[in-house]
């Protein structure tokens, strides 16, 4: 059986858009975990729920959850994992004590205060080949399609 044209040419590696994001994260990931956040006791995971959290302290797993694009008996283990590690604590909603809430910690603040400069390093690496108008039109079309996709 030939196996001629199995992949359309609009869905070939270099111009399957998926696959580039996907690719591109992947990388930033790698070179970040092997960087800074293996010294710090972290997964990538764990930078991502912090990052999160550093924006919108005191969510609910599922919140965390549909932010950071996992699924939330994941986002709960790794909460768990977090609070062995005392980066996040869980609490009690204020207004519903049927809720339980998940909030940074002063050692979730420093870890990731930590991280940040590596990562936000490799931001800037990635993004250095873009002109200044060509990075706030990628930015916008990204929050664009995020917006789309993620709502």
């Amino acid at each position: 059986m030939p196996t001629q044209n199995l992949i359309p040419p609009h869905l070939s590696p270099e111009r399957n858009v998926a696959f580039l994001m996907a690719s591109i994260i992947s990388k930033l990931e790698q070179e970040l975990r092997n960087s800074t956040l293996r010294k710090l006791d972290m997964t990538y995971i764990h930078f991502r729920v912090l990052q999160y959290l550093l924006g919108e302290d005191g969510k609910k797993v599922g919140d965390i959850a549909t932010a950071i694009a996992a699924r939330p008996p994941v986002v709960s283990r790794v909460v768990d994992q977090m609070e062995e590690r005392s980066l996040v604590r869980r609490g009690v909603d204020p207004s519903d004590n049927r809720l339980t809430r998940v909030y940074l910690t002063a050692d979730g603040r420093d870890k990731y205060a930590l991280a940040w400069p590596a990562a936000h390093k490799l931001i800037e690496y990635a993004l250095d080949v873009l002109e200044p108008e060509e990075r706030e039109e990628f930015q916008r079309c990204l929050r664009k399609v995020g917006e789309h996709v993620c709502s």
